[in-house]
């Protein structure tokens, strides 16, 4: 995949998730959440992510809970895992498809270190989903509080990173508009 095709996989994924975090009744919500304390809401904001998705002008189709069987020489513990959500561009080839896991945590540390965990659980996929399609690109975003600003966040990343061997070539942090929120893009 030229760099190019992953920068501007990368690009459009913020884009989307900007635009989705910038619709008035998903902050009435994030709010709400806050307010309330609620925990584990992954689930509500996947099918949000998916319903809105599915009107998105640039998406051609999306999934939730894509299977993958393991490479079995990288993971040992267990036969298949699954990505949260996986869209299609349109105009891009029709089995290939941007993968996204999705993490929320109320620990700003502990949501960066699960996506971590996350990003290098897929990394023992095979390429193609038991459904058939091929990873284009594979993304992880979280969601915390934002008790830090975005150099903390990404000084915290890349530390991780190093001690984990992984070499994220991007990431983005922002601020969630009119909530108490922040969600990072790896």
């Amino acid at each position: 995949m030229p760099p190019d095709t992953f920068e501007a996989d990368f690009d459009f994924t913020v884009d989307v998730l900007n635009a989705f975090f910038g619709q008035s009744r998903i902050r009435r919500s994030l709010k709400a959440i806050a307010e309330t304390e609620v925990t584990g809401w992954e689930k509500w904001w996947q099918i949000e992510l998916a319903m809105f998705l599915s009107e998105h002008d640039d998406v051609a189709e999306w999934e939730i809970e894509e299977e993958f069987l393991t490479d079995r020489r990288l993971a040992v513990t267990k036969d298949y895992i699954a990505a949260d959500i996986s869209f299609r561009r349109k105009k891009h080839a029709s089995d290939r498809l941007i993968f996204l896991e999705l993490k929320q945590d109320k620990d700003w540390k502990r949501c960066i270190a699960n996506m971590m965990n996350d990003a290098k659980k897929m990394d023992t996929a095979q390429s193609r989903s038991l459904s058939g399609a091929a990873i284009r690109n594979f993304f992880v975003v979280g969601v915390y509080p934002s008790v830090v600003g975005k150099a903390e966040v990404h000084d915290y990343i890349e530390q991780l990173a190093e001690g984990r061997g992984v070499d994220w070539e991007l990431m983005d942090t922002r601020v969630i508009k009119d909530t108490p929120f922040s969600f990072t893009l790896l």
